[in-house]
């Protein structure tokens, strides 16, 4: 019995394969040199717009549109200085490689994990002034949207 499958189902594990590999070497990036490079950012939001091609032009309205959600949802909160700017560049060119509703159900679980993860360091470390590098959450919450558990 042979499993194979159809020129969709390759062109969705492409995406996804990519947008890990994206969010992987912006958490390195964070965790090692606190910082989100534009260099790597912007290329890696418009590779996610080209791949969302595989589905064809409507894949790239998608796309578009969901980085459009994430900007409008994300700018009040980085005006607020709730998340750096890096941090709101990084959803947005996730966002790029997911459905509106993929974009919006990362956006509220990276918050709830960042909280999580907050919490846990003023009750361990007893430091409020203390910030959270916020790529981590954002990989966490694709892994787990993309990945069906959520």
């Amino acid at each position: 019995m042979t499993c194979e499958l159809d020129i969709n189902t390759k062109g969705v594990i492409v995406i996804i394969a990519v947008l890990i590999l994206f969010l992987t070497v912006a958490v390195f990036t964070d965790l090692l040199r606190n910082r989100i490079y534009n260099a790597w950012v912007i290329p890696g939001a418009v590779c996610g717009m080209a791949t969302s091609l595989i589905r064809g032009p409507a894949g790239l309205l998608e796309s578009v549109s969901a980085m459009g959600a994430a900007l409008l949802i994300l700018l009040p909160v980085y005006f607020f200085r709730g998340i750096a700017a890096g941090d709101v560049k990084l959803l947005v060119g996730a966002a790029s490689y997911l459905s509106m509703q993929d974009t919006i159900s990362c956006i509220v679980i990276s918050f709830l994990i960042a909280g999580v993860i907050s919490i846990a360091v003023i009750i361990l470390k007893r430091n409020k002034q203390k910030t959270i590098h916020f790529a981590v959450p954002v990989l966490a919450s694709v892994l787990f949207v993309v990945g069906g558990v959520i």
